[in-house]
Parts: structure tokens; sequence; C-alpha cells
């Protein structure tokens, strides 16, 4: 089953709803970078979401710790 990144409106992470701003879903590689935007560590090979809330909020996290993902109709 796929699911469209672009239609994520709500995630359930650590047993609680977030609201999801439309579009802004994206799966990523899971990195820290120092000031200089230098890897400070050796590579994860984990993949992390990031996404923005209605309020403008951005977060990041494991992918794995997305428990439910709700969809928009659209």
């Amino acid at each position: 089953m796929a699911i469209r990144a672009k239609q994520v409106s709500r995630v359930i992470i650590g047993g609680e709803w977030f609201s999801v701003e439309l579009g802004t879903f994206e799966v990523v590689e899971m990195a820290f970078t120092d000031e200089s935007g230098e890897l400070a560590h050796e590579p994860l090979d984990t993949h992390a979401y990031t996404f923005l809330t209605p309020n403008r909020d951005r977060y990041y996290g494991p992918l794995s710790a997305i428990t439910l993902i709700k969809l928009a109709d659209v």
C-alpha cells in the first residue's frame, strides 16, 4: 500500500494526534548536523518524518514513531 505524503492530514505520535498542514509531510534521512552543516555523527540509516502543523510549528522524528496516519480526501 502506498501512502500519498501530500495527503497526510493527521498522525498519531506517542499516543497523541497531531494535525499536519497539507502538503508539508515528508520522509527524509535522519541526521544531525553541527553549526557549519556537517554531519555530527556516522550515518544513522534511519528514516524520519518532518511536517508543519497548521500553526507553522515544524516537527521531526523517527518514522517508526508514527503509529497511525489519516489522509485528507482531496
